[in-house]
């Protein structure tokens, strides 16, 4: 691993994934938004704020990974408002901030940028990750070459290299790498992205683009629920003020579907984690499989701590 990659804090997904990998399960134009803001530079740039748009910016080949996605600025406002039901948002999905929060020093200072310049954050396995933002490319340059890394240029952008590790950064997007043998992912956007997929498209149907944070946990993957072809969880605000959670499983056929459903349905049971949760089984050549519970500031029932705990990817993953 690089010296970034020692410095660097991974984050829960990643510790989800290392864990599968570790038993032999692994898988074998630019973005859009409603809203504008000043970039660093004083022009105005489009907000990408909306799993479909941020996941619009990693390529459909990337299907087999492990994604999550945070909305950052409402992951920031939850975080603000109840600390102990959202402890898991708490570094927004940027590395660089957990890092910079567990040294005592200002990610600003050491990586040019910090969480409240950043819009979107998407984590593509354990070793790399895009940010969407607006960021300011000479603060970003003058941080990085203090710190020592080695500055170049790539498709016309900076490009900032530690041993295996890749940093580059435009006005809108930052993307790492921490390994050499994973791609980059792109500044702009892929005319073939993930959501191009028609199960990444029927499980973002599914969650719903207003989710602030979700996890799509591998499409395909070698071990799984026979006829599983994508699962994922998302968690979105719900009119009381609170949150709730929503799994969705993509499968190849009704009995597939209803393998699945009766994987998930022992968790709902009374005295269970998930007591009273739905489990909803769709229609179609390919029927989706819902579960949805509340969040709560109870271990295990907190947005992302799926990411944490696997309870229930093991279940799908068939790792219990």
């Amino acid at each position: 691993m690089s010296a970034y990659g020692r410095r660097m804090q991974r984050t829960v997904t990643a510790t989800v994934l290392a864990a599968a990998l570790a038993v032999g399960t692994a898988a074998c134009g630019d973005e859009s938004g409603s809203s504008g803001s000043s970039s660093a530079n004083g022009s105005k740039e489009k907000k990408v704020v909306g799993v479909s748009a941020a996941l619009g910016g990693i390529p459909v080949d990337q299907v087999g990974e492990v994604l999550t996605y945070w909305n950052v600025p409402e992951a920031r406002r939850l975080v603000a408002e109840d600390r102990e039901r959202y402890a898991s948002l708490s570094t927004y999905g940027i590395a660089e901030a957990g890092q910079a929060s567990y040294r005592g020093e200002p990610v600003r200072k050491t990586f040019g940028f910090d969480e409240t310049t950043v819009d979107t954050s998407v984590q593509v396995g354990a070793d790399s990750a895009r940010l969407t933002g607006r960021f300011d490319v000479d603060a970003v340059t003058a941080a990085m070459t203090q710190g020592g890394w080695t500055e170049s240029k790539a498709d016309g952008a900076p490009l900032f290299t530690d041993e295996e590790a890749r940093v580059t950064v435009s006005a809108t997007v930052r993307a790492n790498s921490l390994d050499e043998a994973v791609p980059l992912p792109p500044l702009s956007a892929p005319e073939k992205s993930v959501v191009t997929d028609p199960a990444y498209r029927a499980v973002l149907d599914c969650l719903g683009d207003d989710v602030f944070l979700a996890t799509f946990y591998g499409k395909n993957r070698k071990i799984q629920l026979p006829g599983l072809t994508l699962f994922a969880i998302g968690a979105s605000a719900t009119d009381d003020g609170g949150s709730k959670e929503r799994l969705c499983a993509v499968t190849q056929s009704a009995a597939a579907a209803d393998t699945v459903a009766k994987a998930l349905r022992p968790e709902t049971a009374a005295g269970e984690k998930f007591d009273g949760a739905r489990v909803e089984v769709g229609e179609g050549a390919a029927p989706v499989v819902r579960m949805e519970w509340p969040n709560s500031a109870e271990t295990g029932l907190r947005p992302g701590d799926q990411n944490r705990t696997a309870q229930l990817p093991q279940l799908l993953w068939q790792l219990g």
